[in-house]
Protein backbone atom coordinates (compact mmCIF):
# COMPACT_ATOMS: atom_id res chain seq x y z
CA UNK A 1 0.00 0.00 0.00
CA UNK A 2 1.22 3.40 -0.91
CA UNK A 3 1.74 6.52 1.49
CA UNK A 4 3.07 9.73 0.47
CA UNK A 5 7.23 10.00 0.53
CA UNK A 6 7.35 13.02 -0.52
CA UNK A 7 8.04 15.48 2.51
CA UNK A 8 9.33 18.67 3.08
CA UNK A 9 9.75 20.97 5.90
CA UNK A 10 7.18 22.97 5.72
CA UNK A 11 4.70 19.82 4.89
CA UNK A 12 6.33 17.21 6.72
CA UNK A 13 3.65 17.56 9.65
CA UNK A 14 0.33 17.46 8.10
CA UNK A 15 1.82 14.60 5.50
CA UNK A 16 2.62 12.31 8.49
CA UNK A 17 -0.51 13.23 10.08
CA UNK A 18 -2.33 12.08 6.76
CA UNK A 19 -0.22 8.98 6.40
CA UNK A 20 -1.00 8.12 10.22
CA UNK A 21 -4.74 8.09 9.34
CA UNK A 22 -4.81 6.57 5.89
CA UNK A 23 -2.85 3.45 8.02
CA UNK A 24 -5.38 3.50 10.84
CA UNK A 25 -8.30 2.82 8.05
CA UNK A 26 -6.84 0.93 5.59
CA UNK A 27 -4.63 -1.19 8.00
CA UNK A 28 -6.66 -0.90 11.34
CA UNK A 29 -7.08 -1.89 14.13
CA UNK A 30 -3.63 -1.52 14.73
CA UNK A 31 -1.45 -0.27 17.75
CA UNK A 32 0.98 2.41 18.05
CA UNK A 33 3.95 0.41 17.24
CA UNK A 34 2.69 -0.86 14.33
CA UNK A 35 1.87 2.07 12.91
CA UNK A 36 5.33 3.59 13.27
CA UNK A 37 6.97 0.76 11.79
CA UNK A 38 4.64 0.31 8.58
CA UNK A 39 5.34 4.36 8.03
CA UNK A 40 8.89 4.68 9.22
CA UNK A 41 8.27 7.18 11.62
CA UNK A 42 9.21 7.34 15.21
CA UNK A 43 6.95 6.17 18.14
CA UNK A 44 6.71 9.64 20.15
CA UNK A 45 6.08 10.96 16.45
CA UNK A 46 2.92 8.72 16.25
CA UNK A 47 1.87 8.94 19.84
CA UNK A 48 1.46 12.76 19.34
CA UNK A 49 -0.21 12.38 15.88
CA UNK A 50 -2.83 9.81 17.49
CA UNK A 51 -3.43 12.61 20.48
CA UNK A 52 -4.00 14.99 18.06
CA UNK A 53 -6.77 12.68 16.12
CA UNK A 54 -8.47 11.50 19.17
CA UNK A 55 -8.65 15.30 20.43
CA UNK A 56 -10.35 15.47 17.02
CA UNK A 57 -12.27 12.56 17.68
CA UNK A 58 -11.27 11.15 14.06
CA UNK A 59 -9.94 7.68 15.91
CA UNK A 60 -10.87 5.67 18.57
CA UNK A 61 -9.78 2.85 20.46
CA UNK A 62 -10.77 -0.57 20.22
CA UNK A 63 -9.27 -1.70 23.91
CA UNK A 64 -6.10 -3.58 24.13
CA UNK A 65 -4.58 -6.83 22.93
CA UNK A 66 -4.94 -9.71 25.06
CA UNK A 67 -1.53 -11.11 24.61
CA UNK A 68 -0.76 -12.41 28.16
CA UNK A 69 2.76 -11.31 27.99
CA UNK A 70 4.00 -7.51 28.30
CA UNK A 71 2.44 -3.97 28.34
CA UNK A 72 -0.70 -4.77 26.45
CA UNK A 73 -0.86 -1.98 23.26
CA UNK A 74 -3.84 -0.47 23.17
CA UNK A 75 -5.81 -0.98 19.11
CA UNK A 76 -6.93 1.92 17.14
CA UNK A 77 -9.57 2.14 14.47
CA UNK A 78 -11.69 5.23 12.42
CA UNK A 79 -13.85 6.63 14.10
CA UNK A 80 -17.25 5.89 11.68
CA UNK A 81 -18.96 8.96 12.64
CA UNK A 82 -16.13 11.35 11.90
CA UNK A 83 -17.23 12.20 8.76
CA UNK A 84 -19.81 10.91 6.12
CA UNK A 85 -19.67 11.08 2.08
CA UNK A 86 -22.50 10.67 -0.04
CA UNK A 87 -22.09 8.98 -3.43
CA UNK A 88 -24.98 8.99 -6.60
CA UNK A 89 -25.22 6.55 -9.78
CA UNK A 90 -27.41 8.69 -12.31
CA UNK A 91 -27.98 5.29 -14.71
CA UNK A 92 -30.13 5.07 -17.68
CA UNK A 93 -32.59 2.63 -16.35
CA UNK A 94 -31.73 3.43 -12.15
CA UNK A 95 -30.72 5.83 -10.13
CA UNK A 96 -28.60 4.67 -6.75
CA UNK A 97 -27.61 6.29 -3.92
CA UNK A 98 -25.30 5.35 -1.35
CA UNK A 99 -23.97 7.30 2.04
CA UNK A 100 -20.50 5.66 3.31
CA UNK A 101 -18.80 6.71 6.51
CA UNK A 102 -15.51 7.92 7.64
CA UNK A 103 -14.29 3.84 7.84
CA UNK A 104 -15.75 3.41 4.44
CA UNK A 105 -18.63 1.52 5.09
CA UNK A 106 -21.86 1.88 3.47
CA UNK A 107 -24.50 3.12 5.80
CA UNK A 108 -27.63 3.38 3.92
CA UNK A 109 -28.74 3.07 0.27
CA UNK A 110 -31.57 3.60 -1.66
CA UNK A 111 -32.81 3.25 -5.98
CA UNK A 112 -35.44 4.65 -7.89
CA UNK A 113 -35.94 4.16 -11.34
CA UNK A 114 -34.47 6.97 -13.49
CA UNK A 115 -37.38 7.33 -15.63
CA UNK A 116 -37.60 10.10 -18.46
CA UNK A 117 -34.39 12.54 -18.02
CA UNK A 118 -36.09 15.02 -20.04
CA UNK A 119 -35.59 18.00 -19.75
CA UNK A 120 -31.84 17.76 -19.02
CA UNK A 121 -31.90 20.20 -15.97
CA UNK A 122 -35.58 19.21 -14.19
CA UNK A 123 -34.24 15.57 -14.20
CA UNK A 124 -30.92 16.71 -12.49
CA UNK A 125 -32.70 18.85 -10.32
CA UNK A 126 -34.86 15.56 -9.48
CA UNK A 127 -31.62 13.76 -8.55
CA UNK A 128 -30.46 16.18 -6.48
CA UNK A 129 -33.83 16.93 -4.62
CA UNK A 130 -33.99 12.96 -4.57
CA UNK A 131 -30.21 13.19 -2.78
CA UNK A 132 -30.79 15.55 0.01
CA UNK A 133 -34.37 14.40 0.89
CA UNK A 134 -32.79 10.75 1.33
CA UNK A 135 -29.70 12.59 3.60
CA UNK A 136 -31.89 14.63 5.38
CA UNK A 137 -33.66 11.56 6.85
CA UNK A 138 -30.91 9.83 8.06
CA UNK A 139 -29.98 12.77 10.32
CA UNK A 140 -26.95 13.09 9.72
CA UNK A 141 -25.09 16.68 11.11
CA UNK A 142 -24.63 18.31 8.02
CA UNK A 143 -21.09 19.54 9.19
CA UNK A 144 -20.15 16.11 9.04
CA UNK A 145 -20.94 15.51 5.22
CA UNK A 146 -17.96 15.77 2.95
CA UNK A 147 -19.88 16.29 -0.04
CA UNK A 148 -21.13 13.74 -2.95
CA UNK A 149 -19.41 12.02 -5.59
CA UNK A 150 -22.02 11.64 -8.61
CA UNK A 151 -21.11 9.41 -11.57
CA UNK A 152 -23.22 8.79 -14.65
CA UNK A 153 -22.05 7.22 -18.26
CA UNK A 154 -20.78 9.85 -20.61
CA UNK A 155 -17.52 11.75 -21.84
CA UNK A 156 -17.12 14.49 -19.23
CA UNK A 157 -14.35 16.76 -19.58
CA UNK A 158 -11.50 16.91 -16.52
CA UNK A 159 -11.31 19.36 -14.69
CA UNK A 160 -14.79 21.66 -15.81
CA UNK A 161 -17.22 18.80 -14.88
CA UNK A 162 -19.13 19.49 -18.43
CA UNK A 163 -20.12 16.43 -19.81
CA UNK A 164 -19.52 16.32 -23.55
CA UNK A 165 -21.88 13.44 -24.86
CA UNK A 166 -23.94 10.98 -23.12
CA UNK A 167 -25.26 8.71 -25.92
CA UNK A 168 -27.45 6.36 -23.65
CA UNK A 169 -29.32 9.51 -22.40
CA UNK A 170 -29.22 11.61 -25.59
CA UNK A 171 -27.28 14.49 -23.65
CA UNK A 172 -24.53 16.87 -25.41
CA UNK A 173 -22.77 19.69 -24.21
CA UNK A 174 -24.40 20.34 -20.64
CA UNK A 175 -22.75 21.82 -17.73
CA UNK A 176 -23.67 19.03 -15.69
CA UNK A 177 -21.05 20.29 -12.25
CA UNK A 178 -22.34 23.32 -11.83
CA UNK A 179 -26.64 22.08 -12.55
CA UNK A 180 -25.35 19.09 -9.81
CA UNK A 181 -23.51 21.63 -7.68
CA UNK A 182 -26.44 24.12 -7.57
CA UNK A 183 -28.21 24.16 -4.78
CA UNK A 184 -26.32 21.46 -2.41
CA UNK A 185 -24.69 22.84 0.40
CA UNK A 186 -21.50 20.62 -0.19
CA UNK A 187 -19.31 20.00 -2.94
CA UNK A 188 -19.92 17.95 -5.68
CA UNK A 189 -17.16 15.96 -7.87
CA UNK A 190 -18.25 14.12 -11.46
CA UNK A 191 -16.95 11.46 -12.62
CA UNK A 192 -17.97 9.27 -15.37
CA UNK A 193 -20.13 5.87 -14.24
CA UNK A 194 -17.28 3.35 -15.36
CA UNK A 195 -14.30 5.52 -14.08
CA UNK A 196 -16.14 5.79 -9.86
CA UNK A 197 -17.05 1.86 -10.77
CA UNK A 198 -13.23 1.06 -11.30
CA UNK A 199 -12.40 3.45 -7.93
CA UNK A 200 -14.37 1.12 -5.86
CA UNK A 201 -13.29 -2.34 -7.87
CA UNK A 202 -9.55 -2.19 -7.10
CA UNK A 203 -10.09 -1.12 -3.83
CA UNK A 204 -12.62 -3.73 -3.26
CA UNK A 205 -10.55 -6.13 -5.00
CA UNK A 206 -6.83 -5.26 -3.82
CA UNK A 207 -4.18 -3.69 -4.67
CA UNK A 208 -1.40 -5.95 -3.32
CA UNK A 209 1.51 -6.96 -5.97
CA UNK A 210 -1.20 -4.90 -8.96
CA UNK A 211 0.23 -2.49 -10.31
CA UNK A 212 -2.45 -1.73 -13.13
CA UNK A 213 -5.75 -2.91 -13.52
CA UNK A 214 -8.12 -2.49 -16.61
CA UNK A 215 -11.60 -2.84 -15.07
CA UNK A 216 -14.42 -2.90 -18.09
CA UNK A 217 -17.71 -2.62 -17.22
CA UNK A 218 -20.39 -4.33 -19.15
CA UNK A 219 -24.06 -3.08 -18.60
CA UNK A 220 -26.84 -0.93 -21.10
CA UNK A 221 -23.16 0.29 -23.17
CA UNK A 222 -19.63 -0.98 -21.74
CA UNK A 223 -16.69 1.65 -20.80
CA UNK A 224 -13.39 0.90 -19.08
CA UNK A 225 -10.97 2.41 -17.10
CA UNK A 226 -7.69 1.95 -16.03
CA UNK A 227 -6.22 2.38 -12.64
CA UNK A 228 -2.40 2.12 -11.94
CA UNK A 229 -1.75 1.56 -7.75
CA UNK A 230 -4.79 3.12 -6.53
CA UNK A 231 -4.26 5.58 -8.84
CA UNK A 232 -7.26 6.58 -11.67
CA UNK A 233 -5.67 7.31 -14.78
CA UNK A 234 -8.66 9.60 -16.81
CA UNK A 235 -6.26 10.39 -19.23
CA UNK A 236 -5.38 14.11 -20.04
CA UNK A 237 -9.20 15.26 -21.20
CA UNK A 238 -10.67 12.93 -18.48
CA UNK A 239 -12.06 10.54 -21.32
CA UNK A 240 -9.79 7.84 -21.22
CA UNK A 241 -11.07 4.32 -21.38
CA UNK A 242 -13.58 4.28 -24.55
CA UNK A 243 -13.61 0.48 -25.25
CA UNK A 244 -16.97 0.54 -25.95
CA UNK A 245 -16.03 2.52 -29.10
CA UNK A 246 -13.32 0.30 -30.50
CA UNK A 247 -14.48 -1.06 -33.52
CA UNK A 248 -14.73 -5.06 -33.82
CA UNK A 249 -17.04 -5.63 -36.68
CA UNK A 250 -16.41 -3.65 -39.77
CA UNK A 251 -20.14 -4.57 -40.54
CA UNK A 252 -21.36 -4.16 -37.57
CA UNK A 253 -24.35 -2.51 -37.14
CA UNK A 254 -24.54 1.95 -36.14
CA UNK A 255 -23.47 2.83 -32.86
CA UNK A 256 -24.81 5.81 -31.83
CA UNK A 257 -21.41 7.80 -32.00
CA UNK A 258 -21.98 7.67 -35.81
CA UNK A 259 -19.26 4.94 -36.62
CA UNK A 260 -20.16 1.11 -37.65
CA UNK A 261 -19.60 -2.33 -35.56
CA UNK A 262 -18.49 -0.22 -32.18
CA UNK A 263 -18.04 -2.98 -29.39
CA UNK A 264 -20.51 -1.30 -27.69
CA UNK A 265 -23.14 -1.52 -30.53
CA UNK A 266 -22.39 -5.45 -30.92
CA UNK A 267 -22.20 -6.51 -27.31
CA UNK A 268 -24.10 -4.39 -24.62
CA UNK A 269 -26.79 -5.11 -23.12
CA UNK A 270 -29.06 -2.91 -24.97
CA UNK A 271 -27.46 -4.27 -28.78
CA UNK A 272 -28.42 -7.92 -26.99
CA UNK A 273 -31.80 -6.85 -26.64
CA UNK A 274 -32.00 -5.67 -30.06
CA UNK A 275 -31.07 -8.53 -31.77
CA UNK A 276 -33.13 -10.75 -29.66
CA UNK A 277 -35.79 -8.28 -31.03
CA UNK A 278 -34.89 -8.86 -34.43
CA UNK A 279 -35.08 -12.43 -34.09
CA UNK A 280 -38.41 -12.57 -32.19
CA UNK A 281 -39.61 -9.86 -34.70
CA UNK A 282 -39.25 -12.37 -37.89
CA UNK A 283 -41.15 -15.08 -36.27
CA UNK A 284 -37.83 -16.99 -34.91
CA UNK A 285 -38.82 -20.34 -33.59
CA UNK A 286 -37.19 -19.37 -30.13
CA UNK A 287 -37.57 -19.76 -26.20
CA UNK A 288 -37.34 -16.02 -25.59
CA UNK A 289 -40.60 -15.77 -27.59
CA UNK A 290 -41.87 -17.43 -24.78
CA UNK A 291 -40.19 -15.47 -21.86
CA UNK A 292 -41.81 -11.80 -23.63
CA UNK A 293 -44.69 -13.50 -24.29
CA UNK A 294 -44.37 -12.59 -28.04
CA UNK A 295 -43.91 -9.25 -27.76
CA UNK A 296 -40.76 -8.23 -28.69
CA UNK A 297 -40.54 -4.63 -27.19
CA UNK A 298 -40.74 -6.29 -23.92
CA UNK A 299 -37.20 -8.49 -24.49
CA UNK A 300 -34.04 -7.38 -21.97
CA UNK A 301 -31.29 -9.14 -21.49
CA UNK A 302 -31.75 -11.45 -18.81
CA UNK A 303 -34.79 -12.84 -21.00
CA UNK A 304 -31.89 -13.68 -23.68
CA UNK A 305 -29.20 -15.11 -20.80
CA UNK A 306 -32.19 -17.44 -19.13
CA UNK A 307 -33.45 -18.46 -22.87
CA UNK A 308 -29.57 -19.26 -23.29
CA UNK A 309 -29.28 -21.42 -19.97
CA UNK A 310 -32.31 -23.54 -21.40
CA UNK A 311 -30.06 -24.36 -24.43
CA UNK A 312 -32.19 -21.76 -26.74
CA UNK A 313 -29.73 -21.64 -29.90
CA UNK A 314 -30.52 -18.37 -30.83
CA UNK A 315 -29.90 -16.40 -27.78
CA UNK A 316 -26.71 -19.07 -27.38
CA UNK A 317 -26.04 -17.12 -30.94
CA UNK A 318 -26.29 -13.68 -29.63
CA UNK A 319 -24.69 -14.42 -26.11
CA UNK A 320 -21.69 -16.40 -27.68
CA UNK A 321 -21.24 -13.59 -30.12
CA UNK A 322 -20.77 -10.69 -27.47
CA UNK A 323 -18.59 -12.60 -25.45
CA UNK A 324 -16.06 -12.77 -28.28
CA UNK A 325 -16.15 -9.03 -29.44
CA UNK A 326 -15.89 -8.67 -26.01
CA UNK A 327 -12.62 -10.66 -25.80
CA UNK A 328 -11.65 -9.52 -29.28
CA UNK A 329 -12.01 -5.64 -27.53
CA UNK A 330 -10.48 -6.29 -24.25
CA UNK A 331 -7.24 -8.50 -26.15
CA UNK A 332 -6.76 -4.78 -27.84
CA UNK A 333 -6.53 -2.88 -24.44
CA UNK A 334 -4.18 -6.05 -22.55
CA UNK A 335 -1.68 -5.70 -25.60
CA UNK A 336 -1.65 -2.03 -25.45
CA UNK A 337 -1.52 -1.43 -21.66
CA UNK A 338 0.02 -4.92 -20.30
CA UNK A 339 -2.07 -4.66 -16.83
CA UNK A 340 -1.72 -7.46 -14.23
CA UNK A 341 -5.42 -7.18 -13.87
CA UNK A 342 -8.72 -7.54 -15.93
CA UNK A 343 -11.59 -7.00 -14.10
CA UNK A 344 -14.71 -7.73 -15.66
CA UNK A 345 -18.02 -5.61 -13.64
CA UNK A 346 -21.50 -4.51 -14.78
CA UNK A 347 -25.12 -6.00 -15.32
CA UNK A 348 -24.29 -8.78 -17.71
CA UNK A 349 -21.91 -10.62 -15.66
CA UNK A 350 -25.13 -11.28 -13.95
CA UNK A 351 -26.69 -13.44 -16.88
CA UNK A 352 -24.58 -16.74 -17.09
CA UNK A 353 -21.54 -18.11 -15.43
CA UNK A 354 -20.14 -19.45 -18.07
CA UNK A 355 -20.23 -15.54 -19.62
CA UNK A 356 -16.64 -14.86 -18.07
CA UNK A 357 -15.42 -18.03 -19.43
CA UNK A 358 -16.09 -17.19 -23.63
CA UNK A 359 -14.98 -13.91 -22.71
CA UNK A 360 -11.76 -15.00 -20.88
CA UNK A 361 -11.26 -18.20 -24.31
CA UNK A 362 -11.72 -14.88 -26.59
CA UNK A 363 -9.51 -12.45 -24.99
CA UNK A 364 -6.60 -15.09 -24.45
CA UNK A 365 -6.77 -16.19 -28.73
CA UNK A 366 -6.09 -12.63 -29.66
CA UNK A 367 -3.36 -12.18 -27.40
CA UNK A 368 0.19 -11.50 -28.22
CA UNK A 369 0.87 -14.58 -26.46
CA UNK A 370 4.36 -14.80 -27.32
CA UNK A 371 5.16 -11.31 -25.91
CA UNK A 372 2.36 -11.35 -22.44
CA UNK A 373 2.80 -12.51 -19.40
CA UNK A 374 -0.04 -13.74 -17.38
CA UNK A 375 -2.80 -11.74 -17.13
CA UNK A 376 -5.54 -12.39 -14.24
CA UNK A 377 -9.03 -11.97 -15.57
CA UNK A 378 -11.55 -11.70 -12.74
CA UNK A 379 -15.23 -10.91 -12.05
CA UNK A 380 -15.88 -7.97 -10.21
CA UNK A 381 -17.88 -7.68 -6.85
CA UNK A 382 -21.36 -7.85 -8.53
CA UNK A 383 -22.25 -4.89 -5.88
CA UNK A 384 -25.25 -3.10 -7.71
CA UNK A 385 -24.04 -0.10 -5.69
CA UNK A 386 -20.59 -0.57 -6.90
CA UNK A 387 -20.40 2.71 -8.95
CA UNK A 388 -22.17 4.84 -6.28
CA UNK A 389 -19.53 3.38 -3.92
CA UNK A 390 -16.86 4.55 -6.35
CA UNK A 391 -18.26 8.20 -6.63
CA UNK A 392 -17.80 8.62 -2.70
CA UNK A 393 -14.67 7.01 -2.87
CA UNK A 394 -13.10 9.31 -5.15
CA UNK A 395 -14.80 12.16 -3.76
CA UNK A 396 -12.63 11.34 -0.89
CA UNK A 397 -9.51 10.58 -2.75
CA UNK A 398 -9.45 14.06 -4.60
CA UNK A 399 -9.82 15.88 -0.75
CA UNK A 400 -7.26 13.56 0.34
CA UNK A 401 -5.49 14.68 -2.86
CA UNK A 402 -5.17 18.20 -1.73
CA UNK A 403 -5.07 17.86 2.27
CA UNK A 404 -8.59 18.86 2.80
CA UNK A 405 -9.82 16.06 4.92
CA UNK A 406 -11.42 17.30 8.12
CA UNK A 407 -8.60 15.17 10.14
Amino acid sequence: MPYDKKLNQFQIAQTNKYNVFRCISREGPINRSAIAKRLELSIPTVMAIVDDLFEKKTVRSEGKVESGVGKQPEILAIEPEAFYSIGVDIGRSTVRIIVNNAAGKQTASMKEPTGDPFPEKEFITHVKKLMLKFVKKLKIDPARILGAGMAMPGLIEKGTGKLIVAPDFGWKDIPLQDWLQAGVPYPVLVKNSTHALAVNESQALGTDEIQTTFCVNLGYGIGAAIITGETLNDGAGGISGELGHCVVDRDGPLCKCGNRGCLEAVSSGEAIARQAQTIISHHARSKIAELCGGNASLIDTKMVFEAARKGDEPALKIINYAAVNIGIGVSMAVNILDPDRVVICGGLMCGDSTFLDKIKASMEEHLVTKANRSVILTAGTMDEYSTAIGASRALTNALWARRTLPI
